[in-house]
C-alpha cells in the first residue's frame, strides 16, 4: 500500500544495521504533534509537503554578533557608527533606516535590536523567483517574525536572537542546509 510519507519531504528513511527500513518524519524533530515513525501507511496528514514540488533548498550561513534595525529621520546623514560586515541603509521619504551590529549603535538611537542574520549562501541570479518567499513562509508557519535585506548579491533574513534556534529546526526540517 503506498503511503503519503514515501513522497513527503519530510521523509527520511533510516536503515537499521540490520536492513530494516523505517521512514522518519522530519517534522516531528520540531512538532511533537508529529510522530517519528508514523505507522504506515498514512493515508492523511496536515504536513505532508509534495516531495516533487517543494521547490528549491538554500544554504545559510549565520553571521556572528547581533544586529540591529535603526530609525532615523529621514534627512539624516548616513552615520559612521554604521560599520561592519553587514550594514543596509534604506533611506525613503519618512525615514532612514539602518541595520548594522547592534554594538555599533549609540544609546538613545530609535532601534529595535537582538536580531542574529542568516545569509543564503553564494551569489544569486536576479531571474529566481521565489527565493525570500520559500524562506519566509517556513519562518512565517513556525511563527518567527522576521525582517529581511537584499543586496546585489544575495538575501539576509534575521531573525530574533531567543527564536534562532527555532528557525534553524523550521529551515532545516524544509529541507534547507544551515550552518
Amino acid at each position: 500500500m503506498k503511503s503519503l510519507c514515501q513522497s513527503c519531504r519530510h521523509l527520511r528513511r533510516v536503515v537499521s544495521g540490520t536492513g530494516s527500513e523505517f521512514l522518519l518524519c522530519k517534522l516531528s524533530q520540531q512538532d511533537p504533534a508529529y510522530q517519528k515513525y508514523p505507522p504506515q501507511p498514512v493515508r492523511q496528514c496536515s504536513g505532508y509537503t509534495d516531495g516533487d514540488s517543494a521547490g528549491p533548498s538554500y544554504t545559510l550561513d549565520v553571521l556572528p554578533g547581533l544586529f540591529a534595525v535603526c530609525r532615523l529621520d529621514p534627512n539624516a546623514v548616513i552615520p559612521r557608527w554604521a560599520t561592519g560586515d553587514l550594514v543596509s541603509v534604506t533611506r525613503t521619504a519618512t525615514e532612514l533606516s539602518v541595520t548594522c551590529l547592534q554594538d555599533q549603535v549609540p544609546d538613545g538611537v530609535t532601534s529595535e535590536t537582538d536580531w542574529r542574520c542568516l545569509r543564503i549562501a553564494g551569489e544569486l541570479d536576479f531571474s529566481l523567483v521565489g527565493v525570500v518567499a520559500s524562506l519566509t513562509t517556513v519562518l512565517a508557519v513556525a511563527d518567527i517574525s522576521v525582517f529581511v535585506c537584499s543586496t546585489f548579491n544575495t538575501d539576509y533574513v534575521l531573525v530574533k536572537q531567543k527564536c534562532l534556534d527555532k528557525a534553524i529546526a523550521a529551515l532545516t526540517t524544509a529541507g534547507h542546509v544551515v550552518g
